[in-house]
C-alpha cells in the first residue's frame, strides 16, 4: 500500500515522501481502517518542520533528556523519523482484530483520530476502538474527515475552558481559519458573541456568514479601536490566538476586567512581548491550550460527556468546514503546498479514491 513519510525535518515539503509498505494486520483490541479521506492540519505541519519537537524541549521534563516527550511522565514521546503524518481523517471499517465485535465495527464509515508515528495519510490505518467514531449518514466523506480535531478543539477551548456563554465577548485571531469559524457558530449556538480577525478583506467564497458577528480586518482598521466600539467601551470577555506575536500583544491589551486568552498556535511567530500591567490592572490571564494534553488530564466520565456533546453537536450540522480543494496521495506535495496557501478558502484534504 501507499503511505505519505516525514524523512527528515524541513520549512519546505523536501522532507515529504510516498513510498510503498506492507497492508498491515489488526491485533488483538484493534481495527483496520481503509481510509477514504484525510485531513492537512497545521499540527501536521508542524511535525514536517520539526517546530513540534523544538517547542516541548523546552519543557521542563525533558531538560537534559536525549528523547523529547510531550507530557511529565514521558508516556508519548515525539516521533522519530521516518514518520507518517496524519492527525485525522474518515474510512472504512474492513477488519477487525480479536476481541473486536464485527458486529459493531465492520463495514463501518468513521472519523478516525490518529496521528505520527501512524497518522492517517496512508491507504490503511491500524487503530483502537476508542480512536473511532461513527460518522453521520447525513455528513459527507469530507466532512466526515473533519469532525473530529478541530471541532473537539473549538468546543474545548469556548465552553469547557473558557466557558462562554450568553452575552460574553470573544475575540479570535485567524478570523477565517477552520477552528475560528467552528467557534463562530458555537457561539451562535450558546449565544456568546465572536469578533473574527482577519488580515484582508472578507473571504469572497459564500462562507462570510460564518465567521464571527463582528470582522475586523487588522490591516486596514485599528484592532483595540475597533473592539472598544463593538463592546461598548468594555473590551472581549476572552481571547483565542493562534497567531502569536504582534497580534497577540494587541489581543491582551483588549481583555476587560477578568478577562481571559488562550494561546493555542504560534502561524505569525512563536514569541510576544507581554506588558505586566496590561494584566496586573485588568486582573486578566493567559493560559495555553493542547488539545492532546486537555484530554489526558481530563477523568473518563468528563471525556465521555464532552464527546457527547460534540456528536450532538455534530449531528445538527454546526460544525460544516468549507473545503477548497483534495488531493490525490500522488499529489501530496501539492497538497501540503496549498495547506501553507496564506488565505485559503478551506481545508485542502487527502483523497484515497482517486
Amino acid at each position: 500500500m501507499k503511505a505519505v513519510q516525514i524523512g527528515h525535518v524541513s520549512d519546505d515539503s523536501s522532507g515529504i515522501e510516498l513510498v510503498e509498505i506492507p497492508v498491515p494486520e489488526p491485533g488483538p483490541g484493534q481495527v483496520r481502517v481503509r481510509m477514504l479521506k484525510a485531513a492537512i492540519h497545521p499540527s501536521d505541519l508542524n511535525y514536517m518542520s520539526g517546530e513540534y519537537r523544538r517547542a516541548i524541549e523546552r519543557l521542563i521534563w525533558n531538560y537534559g533528556e536525549s528523547q523529547a516527550a510531550f507530557d511529565p511522565a514521558r508516556t508519548k514521546m515525539h516521533p522519530e523519523l521516518p514518520c507518517i503524518p496524519g492527525g485525522e481523517g474518515v474510512g472504512v471499517v474492513d477488519a477487525c482484530g480479536d476481541g473486536v465485535d464485527p458486529k459493531q465495527w465492520m463495514g463501518q464509515r468513521v472519523g478516525l483520530t490518529a496521528g505520527p508515528p501512524v497518522g492517517t495519510w496512508q491507504e490503511y490505518v491500524i487503530a483502537a476502538p476508542q480512536q473511532l467514531s461513527p460518522v453521520p449518514k447525513a455528513l459527507s466523506d469530507e466532512q466526515g474527515a473533519l469532525m473530529m480535531l478541530n471541532p473537539l478543539t473549538a468546543l474545548v477551548m469556548s465552553r469547557h475552558v473558557l466557558h462562554a456563554g450568553e452575552g460574553h465577548w470573544l475575540l479570535m485571531s485567524a478570523g477565517a481559519s477552520a477552528v475560528s469559524r467552528l467557534v463562530a457558530a458555537l457561539g451562535r449556538h450558546y449565544g456568546f458573541r465572536t469578533i473574527s480577525l482577519v488580515r484582508t478583506e472578507a473571504p469572497s467564497d459564500g462562507n462570510q456568514d460564518l465567521l464571527g458577528d463582528v470582522v475586523v480586518n487588522t490591516s486596514q482598521q485599528d484592532l483595540r479601536e475597533s473592539v472598544k466600539r463593538v463592546t461598548d467601551g468594555r473590551g472581549v470577555d476572552f481571547a483565542l490566538d493562534c497567531v502569536g506575536g504582534e497580534l497577540a500583544e494587541q489581543m491582551v491589551a483588549c481583555l476587560t476586567e477578568g478577562g481571559k486568552m488562550l494561546l493555542y498556535g504560534t502561524l505569525g511567530g512563536a514569541s510576544m512581548e507581554l506588558y505586566s500591567r496590561d494584566l496586573m490592572m485588568t486582573n486578566a490571564t493567559i493560559g495555553g491550550f493542547y488539545l492532546p494534553g486537555w484530554l489526558a488530564m481530563q477523568s473518563l466520565d468528563k471525556l465521555g460527556g464532552v464527546i457527547a456533546e460534540l456528536g450532538e453537536l455534530s449531528a445538527t450540522g454546526i460544525f460544516t468546514v468549507p473545503i477548497e480543494a483534495l488531493y490525490p496521495m500522488s499529489q501530496v506535495v501539492e497538497a501540503v503546498s496549498a495547506s501553507r496557501k496564506v488565505g485559503r478558502s478551506g481545508k485542502i484534504l487527502l483523497d484515497f479514491s482517486t
